[in-house]
C-alpha cells in the first residue's frame, strides 16, 4: 500500500463538534469560527460577545454556524447560534499568528480570534490545542483545534 496523500490544506484535518449548546449574539461582527465569551452585562445565561483582546476569560466556545450570507456571514443581534465547546472545530488563527500542532491557544488581539500563548499573564482561559501548523496571513485564517476549555490560573 502506498503513503498516504499529502495534507495540502484544502480541509482541515478533523472536524467532529461533540458538544454543541445554543447562543444569542449580543454584538455584530460575530461570524463561523470565532470565539465567544459570555456577555456577564446580560441575566440571559445564552448571550455572547467577542472578546475584547488577547487572554481572555469567560469563553463559552467556537462558533459552530454560518451566519447570514447576505450580511458577509454573520449573526445579527439577536441571532441564535450554535457554539461548540468540546471536540474539534474550526477557530480563526489571528492575523500574522504561527499555530504549531499541539500547542495551547488563547484569544488573540484580533476579536474572536486564537493565538498561541506568548507573554500574557494569567488568568487567562486556554480555548484548546492547535491540530495542525500553520502561519496565518494579513487575515484571521481557520485552522482545526481541539478544544478543551480551562483556565490557566496565576
Amino acid at each position: 500500500m502506498g503513503a498516504p496523500f499529502a495534507d495540502i490544506l484544502i480541509n482541515p484535518p478533523r472536524s467532529n463538534r461533540t458538544r454543541l449548546k445554543g447562543a444569542v449574539a449580543t454584538v455584530t461582527g460575530i461570524t463561523f469560527g470565532m470565539v465567544v465569551i459570555a456577555d456577564t452585562g446580560t441575566t440571559n445565561f445564552r448571550d455572547v460577545k467577542l472578546p475584547a483582546g488577547a487572554g481572555a476569560v469567560g469563553v463559552q466556545g467556537v462558533v459552530a454556524d454560518h451566519g447570514d450570507p447576505n450580511n458577509s456571514g454573520q449573526f445579527a443581534v439577536g441571532d441564535e447560534f450554535g457554539v461548540c465547546d468540546d471536540g474539534y472545530a474550526e477557530v480563526l488563527l489571528d492575523a500574522g499568528q504561527t499555530s504549531v500542532k499541539g500547542a495551547p491557544l488563547i484569544t488573540g488581539a484580533t476579536a474572536g480570534t486564537v493565538k498561541p500563548i506568548g507573554g500574557e499573564s494569567a488568568p487567562y482561559e486556554i480555548v484548546g490545542y492547535a491540530e495542525e501548523s500553520l502561519t496565518a496571513g494579513a487575515s484571521p485564517t481557520l485552522i482545526s483545534a481541539r478544544l478543551t476549555i480551562h483556565r490557566r490560573q496565576a
